[in-house]
């Protein structure tokens, strides 16, 4: 299993060091391969900042958290984890999740692009080619979620 956390961490194209999430100590950021390519084919996934605390659109932002928030066991759902610093809204570079939910496990099981989104939730992915998947103790991953909250409800550097 993996591990998850909260922490701070500065990203690629911040000014300050920022609230993340953190898979086996590894900001996402950095953990997720190859979701996002620029104009040359190069991953750009590196750089982007978190779904939730980012978003400046409040409905959409508020939608993020909510789909953070693990579903009905054995059910997915498809979740907003990175968007661009620029643009800080959904339409344009988002790196999304399915994320599953099974007993006491929550599995990231894909990462990928969102394609098209519609009033903030995401109706089309380009699943990533990469065989990349994360798994957590559920109790471990709602402890993360609300440090991860906590600590984008604190003004930071």
């Amino acid at each position: 299993m993996n591990n998850i956390h909260a922490a701070m961490h500065h990203s690629k194209y911040t000014t300050a060091p920022h609230p993340v999430l953190t898979i086996d100590g590894v900001p996402l950021d950095r953990w997720i391969k190859g979701v996002i390519y620029d104009a040359s084919g190069a991953d750009d996934t590196e750089g982007l900042v978190p779904a939730q605390g980012w978003l400046i659109d409040d409905e959409h932002a508020k939608l993020a958290w909510q789909l953070l928030v693990p579903a009905s066991e054995e059910c997915s759902s498809i979740v907003p984890l990175l968007i661009c610093p620029d643009d800080m809204d959904l339409s344009c570079t988002v790196a999304v999740v399915e994320q599953v939910v099974q007993g006491d496990k929550l599995i990231w099981e894909r990462f990928g692009r969102a394609v098209a989104v519609t009033n903030g939730l995401v109706t089309s992915v380009a699943w990533n080619a990469n065989v990349q998947r994360a798994e957590f103790a559920r109790q471990q991953f709602d402890e993360a979620c609300a440090e991860f909250s906590r600590q984008m409800g604190h003004e930071w550097p």
